[in-house]
């Protein structure tokens, strides 16, 4: 699916009834984090301390940034922490789910595998069934992950400080992560989108450093001060014609604009009023989610 084209997902009235029944109070949860008068400051805390941790990452801007990626590594994740005798993580198995739940091709899934591989994220492992070439994720991607993780439960510590404290106090223990991960991947497994909550999205979320784009807006919007194409591009490594795409696509959906001139910065642009809306919403969500997964974790683990 293209950004073009995701960006036009609609969820209908059986998805709606089907994911409420799977994450029943979810949406009163967000509408009641979205209420606090503080939560416009947190959403755009959150979404700077994000894009300045992918901010010069090779790693986390080229590898783990787009939502095909991060949903693949969550996949790696999930499969890697099943019990001995489950199949585990294989590509075979790895490029079937990512075909069913159209996160996205087995060549991508090959690719990314080859580039993980490549940069250390996962290794082969020695399996009894010698038919079966078992991969599992190595300590680097898992630090990777921990770390985005308590980037975000530290801006969750702010509205839920419960369930924030705790996922940070237990995110080194494999047990609560394996059931924190299943958690995270519930709605996708239950075909759950973000732009089904939240469709602006869909125009940044497909496309390599989208996010990080809209994050970067997000959190510098109330200065005034417009990002250049060119500083985005560096901050987020990736080429500058590529952010221009995103930026044009943004622009049409009246989620940003265009300022064409800014001395020797070149053209940069803004945010408007129906991204912050969009970014708040996504990072309710998110926060949500996170809150979700963590109290799944407590349980897994015996803890009350």
């Amino acid at each position: 699916m293209s950004a073009r084209d995701s960006a036009t997902v609609r969820i209908d009235a059986s998805d709606t009834l089907r994911f409420n029944a799977l994450m029943p109070g979810e949406l009163q949860e967000r509408a009641r984090m979205r209420a606090r008068p503080d939560f416009p400051w947190v959403a755009r805390q959150a979404a700077i301390t994000l894009s300045e941790a992918y901010r010069g990452n090779l790693l986390l801007t080229r590898l783990l940034n787009d939502r095909g990626r991060v949903a693949l590594a969550l996949l790696m994740l999930d499969m890697h922490f099943e019990q001995p005798d489950a199949p585990g993580l294989t590509t075979g198995r790895l490029k079937a789910e990512a075909v069913a739940l159209d996160i996205c091709s087995p060549g991508r899934v090959g690719a990314i595998l080859a580039a993980f591989r490549l940069f250390g994220l996962v290794a082969p492992a020695p399996d009894l069934d010698g038919r079966r070439r078992r991969l599992v994720v190595t300590e680097r991607l898992l630090a990777i992950h921990r770390e985005r993780w308590r980037t975000i439960l530290q801006s969750l510590a702010l509205v839920l400080p419960e369930e924030g404290e705790r996922g940070l106090h237990h995110i080194e223990d494999p047990a609560f992560l394996a059931a924190f991960v299943h958690a995270l991947l519930e709605p996708m497994r239950a075909g759950w989108r973000p732009a089904f909550d939240v469709p602006a999205i869909a125009h940044f979320a497909d496309r390599d450093g989208g996010m990080l784009i809209a994050f970067a807006l997000f959190g510098t919007g109330p200065t005034g001060q417009p990002l250049s194409i060119s500083q985005l591009a560096r901050s987020f490594r990736i080429s500058r014609s590529h952010v221009v795409g995103i930026v044009q696509n943004a622009a049409e959906a009246g989620l940003v604009r265009r300022v064409d001139e800014q001395g020797s910065r070149g053209p940069g642009v803004l945010p408007q009023p129906a991204l912050t809306e969009a970014l708040e919403a996504f990072v309710a969500l998110v926060l949500v989610r996170q809150a979700v997964a963590v109290r799944r974790g407590l349980a897994a683990i015996g803890v009350a």
